[in-house]
């Protein structure tokens, strides 16, 4: 078992690889592009004013870094697979795939550190605070310095050993950012829930702990979801790097897969955060085409909610009548 000894980077990958691949991407692509170009109309724009929070700025950085995905990775792959299909030469832009994959996995990674921390910070404080907007904004330009040097490591080490140690320290972190913030943060919640009655009444202060439970849920789903494309990929990386009596044939699967788990991960955080959050969704609706597009969903609720109200109506009337005719006879 010796170290990157069968990359197979000089043998051309299946069709029927190469087919998936373009078609997977392109509907990755579709469903990633709008959903977080929409995160990050709200959280900049603010259209009901109650977006701009330290929390929903970190969440921005992961929008941006899906919507990178999605507005560069995404259709690069696609004509990456098609002339690879069609053995087009292809060797002159995979620099392209290779930064753009590890800036927006430095920036998922990064991300997800920033908002444990911000979850840890609520849940110990003693007041109703979200934090600084000045010190989220910092983070984030913090962020992104580290997620856009980390490309230049490619240019020194190469893609896979860059991508097999990028890989493994993902994987860790996240894993501890996940047994943390389940243990740790949510315990604080319960704890500050019981110990701040005397600071707010009693219905704000079940508004903002349920508000605050929901978010820590949808981080926790981030983690879980982020971690169930990590592993996998991380496996395949390790089949790639460590494999030498593998077939090219395996080979190129697995190295097409371990980045399909991870473009699958940048489609799938914006139904885990921001089309959970009632607030992000009240902010989406004034959107005139959205707007448009709900109005046969809000038009039936109406027409329901009328429908009740007249079969309630209705029954209240016969009651009175039956018991008017009672007191008659």
């Amino acid at each position: 078992m010796t170290f990157q000894s069968n990359l197979c980077e000089q043998v051309w990958a299946p069709f029927a690889t190469s087919v998936t691949t373009t078609t997977v991407s392109a509907i990755l692509c579709i469903v990633t592009v709008p959903g977080n170009l929409l995160i990050c109309w709200a959280v900049i724009w603010n259209p009901t004013k109650n977006l701009k929070t330290p929390f929903n700025y970190l969440v921005l950085n992961l929008a941006i870094a899906d919507f990178i995905v999605g507005a560069v990775t995404e259709p690069v792959f696609v004509g990456y697979h098609a002339s690879e299909a069609l053995k087009h030469p292809v060797l002159g832009v995979r620099w392209v795939v290779y930064t753009s994959y590890f800036m927006t996995s430095t920036a998922s990674v990064l991300s997800i550190m920033a908002l444990a921390v911000n979850r840890y910070q609520v849940a110990t404080s003693n007041r109703i605070e979200r934090g600084k907007i000045s010190s989220a904004v910092a983070t984030s330009v913090a962020l992104w310095t580290c997620s856009l040097s980390l490309p230049l490591l490619y240019l020194a080490f190469g893609f896979y050993l860059l991508a097999f140690i990028f890989a493994n320290t993902a994987v860790m972190v996240s894993i501890g950012v996940l047994i943390f913030v389940n243990y740790r943060i949510y315990h604080s919640l319960q704890e500050h829930d019981k110990n701040s009655e005397h600071i707010r009444s009693s219905w704000e202060r079940q508004k903002h702990m349920k508000r605050e439970k929901k978010i820590t849920v949808s981080f926790l789903l981030i983690i879980i979801s982020f971690l169930a494309c990590a592993v996998p990929s991380l496996v395949m990386i390790y089949v790639i790097n460590l494999c030498s009596t593998c077939s090219c044939v395996l080979i190129h699967w697995f190295r097409d897969l371990q980045y399909l788990f991870l473009l699958l991960n940048s489609a799938t955080n914006q139904f885990l955060y921001a089309w959970r959050m009632r607030s992000f969704r009240a902010a989406f609706r004034t959107i005139p085409v959205i707007q448009w597009l709900a109005r046969p969903f809000i038009g039936n609720k109406i027409d329901q909610a009328c429908s009740q109200t007249d079969t309630l109506s209705g029954a209240a009337v016969r009651q009175v009548d039956h018991e008017s005719g009672g007191k008659l006879t």
